[in-house]
């Protein structure tokens, strides 16, 4: 339902971007002044091969009102921004969906925040079925955003008003939208649960896992693939790097992994065939892209059986155990109906890969959900005891194996 909240108007609509250091200066001495700041940023990976956040949003409240100043700051035009992350760092920060924003704060400048308030987390804790900040914005405001500017390529200077405009309406809408899930939250006795998972993005934003250099040709659809398929696929992946690197642009804009997955099984059924007479390809590209792919293939081609990769190696299944699926039933039966009851998706109560990590590892008290990962105290406190009862038939036959991972 539509709220009749009357949201004051953004103060200054035609923001332009900050670009020195001391341009920066009033919004330090804003961000200084309050405890929490509504950020938001916007990258170029749907334009560029060396993603990068291209602009930065601020909406800062006195704490006391929710008609915030608004700025914006260019991280592209190369000044000093480490005053403004040390002065954010004891912040509390305000997001919506902050899964991608905090991995590329901490790739781009290094930075991990000490807390955070993700509005969209918040809005599906409290029951909410649509969680855009659209839809959100629409629900407490009556104010439709314009969103067309998603796929925008933000590295284009200047920016153009409408991108401005865009931007700015990232965060000028947050205050409020938090004030108003927060509430909710309260109301629902579902404040811990979303602090917990706050601070549980911070910490997966602060671990990331390299990828295996030898590996990142591995896409998905090539698992099953033998190595002869396997070793024509990393030339080709190799190739398509190397030209999306050297073009600047994201290696799907060469070709995409489903036409490249195509092109493998040609090359694989069709050695040394002539590629004109095989699968379609872009008309757009230039002669020189196409002698670099006939070059490919043919390195492919000529390869021995003792230089083709090994196919993929399954991880280490656990014994058969043919009671899982029945434990998984019964986790899966109780966690749907609490859910209902509570108006929830069932998947923020427990996603189907953690229901399966229990089910293996077969838990017989309360402490063993400490093993599951990812699983927070808030889940052991509502599922903790209904999944031990539903587990009571197994728990004598069957004790508690290591944690899985699925």
């Amino acid at each position: 339902m539509t709220s009749t909240y009357r949201y004051p108007p953004m103060s200054n609509p035609n923001i332009q971007p900050i670009t020195t250091a001391d341009a920066l200066v009033p919004l330090l001495r804003s961000i200084e002044s309050t405890s929490e700041i509504c950020i938001d940023t916007e990258a170029d990976s749907l334009h560029h091969y060396f993603e990068k956040i291209c602009l930065l949003q601020f909406t800062v409240t006195d704490g006391h009102s929710l008609n915030g100043s608004s700025f914006l700051v260019d991280p592209l035009a190369k000044f000093d921004l480490k005053p403004l992350f040390d002065g954010l760092r004891n912040k509390s920060l305000i997001l919506h969906g902050a899964d991608y924003d905090l991995r590329m704060l901490r790739a781009d400048f290094k930075f991990i925040p000490a807390l955070i308030f993700d509005t969209m987390l918040a809005a599906r804790l409290a029951g909410h079925t649509t969680l855009g900040l659209d839809a959100l914005v629409l629900r407490y405001t009556g104010k439709i955003l314009d969103h067309g500017a998603q796929k925008a390529d933000w590295s284009q200077r200047p920016l153009p008003p409408r991108l401005l405009n865009y931007a700015v309406e990232d965060t000028y809408h947050l205050p409020l939208l938090t004030q108003k899930l927060r509430e909710e939250l309260v109301a629902l006795g579902r404040t811990e649960w979303h602090a917990q998972q706050c601070a549980q993005l911070i910490e997966a934003s602060a671990s990331t896992r390299e990828k295996n250099a030898n590996e990142v040709w591995r896409i998905k659809g090539s698992f099953d693939l033998d190595a002869q398929s396997l070793a024509i696929l990393r030339e080709l992946w190799k190739w398509r790097d190397e030209e999306a690197r050297n073009w600047d642009r994201p290696p799907f804009m060469v070709l995409n992994n489903a036409k490249l997955l195509e092109l493998t099984a040609w090359a694989r059924s069709h050695p040394h065939g002539d590629l004109p007479l095989g699968p379609s390809l872009p008309k757009r590209w230039r002669p020189r892209r196409l002698q670099a792919l006939i070059a490919a293939l043919k390195q492919a081609w000529g390869m021995s059986e003792t230089d083709w990769p090994l196919p993929a190696q399954h991880g280490k299944r656990p014994p058969y155990d043919p009671r899982f699926a029945s434990r998984l039933s019964r986790l899966r039966s109780v966690r749907d109906s609490i859910a209902k009851e509570m108006k929830l998706d069932p998947s923020i109560l427990a996603p189907q890969w953690m229901l399966e990590a229990i089910a293996g590892y077969n838990p017989q008290r309360m402490e063993d959900f400490k093993n599951i990962e990812k699983w927070l105290p808030w889940q052991t406190e509502l599922l903790g005891r209904p999944f031990l009862d539903a587990l009571t038939d197994f728990s004598e036959d069957n004790p508690p194996a290591r944690p899985q991972t699925f």
